[in-house]
């Protein structure tokens, strides 16, 4: 899922968060220029959550605030299975190899949506899946315009991000200036969207990065991504449900909060 779509989560999950929950919810996603690979960053949870726990009975400095970030991360990745484990990986009654919702409801759109970005048909399914993540970003923000808000000052507090940059160091072994760096410059690849417009030229920008695509087609993917509010609205509000459900039971088990 998207920014919003995680701190949204979030708060249906933890109650009163603190600013590294905000920053753990979605950071799993800051990517750019990180020497962590997806899979490092959604689904070492586990690993995460034992070194969190470790520094607090050690009584390392600021190891409350760490393992709030920890739980955060929790929240969005997908094994243990956070937010992207039912948006990537497995929703409903549909086998494994139909993956989640946002592939499953994406999939009459990957042809256009690969068109639009001006990539090979190959990239179709998982830019498409994006298409369907971001039609949930527009909606949640109008009913709590606030949402944007909290993440963007957690995500701006430089002090909070070299707290928590120092301790991933140590857990994944990668440089902590390297770490912080990519939490720093998120926001030149994302920022609070106010339309589906904006969110295509979001997008946009990270295909440059990504993929050196300097010739997107953005009116094509805002269509897009108005097309994909349209087709999940039936079940929209059940996966939500369902994904908050499964978060908190997680959580529960795992003793998270």
């Amino acid at each position: 899922m998207f920014p919003i779509a995680h701190v949204w989560l979030l708060e249906q999950v933890i109650a009163d968060p603190l600013p590294a929950h905000y920053l753990g919810c979605v950071w799993p996603d800051m990517l750019f220029g990180s020497p962590l690979s997806h899979a490092e960053s959604h689904q070492r949870g586990t690993q995460l959550l034992a070194y969190a726990r470790q520094r607090q009975v050690d009584g390392t400095h600021h190891a409350d605030e760490f393992a709030a970030f920890v739980t955060g991360v929790l929240t969005h990745g997908s094994e243990p299975h956070g937010f992207d484990w039912y948006s990537d990986e497995a929703y409903g009654d549909q086998p494994l190899s139909a993956r989640g919702y946002a592939f499953q409801r994406g999939g009459s759109l990957a042809e256009a949506t690969a068109a639009a970005c001006r990539l090979a048909p190959s990239y179709g399914p998982w830019k498409a899946h994006n298409i369907v993540e971001m039609a949930f970003e527009v909606p949640l923000r109008l009913a709590d315009l606030r949402l944007g808000e909290r993440f963007v000052a957690a995500n701006g507090d430089r002090a909070l991000i070299d707290r928590i940059a120092t301790p991933l160091a140590d857990c994944f072994g990668y440089p902590a200036d390297e770490l912080a760096s990519a939490m720093r410059t998120f926001g030149q690849w994302w920022s609070v969207p106010d339309s589906n417009t904006s969110l295509a030229h979001l997008y946009a920008l990270q295909l440059r990065a990504k993929h050196g695509v300097t010739d997107v087609d953005e009116p094509a993917l805002a269509a897009l991504i108005e097309r994909a509010t349209t087709l999940i609205a039936p079940d929209r509000d059940t996966y939500l449900a369902t994904a908050v459900n499964g978060v908190a039971r997680m959580l529960d088990e795992l003793g998270a909060w």
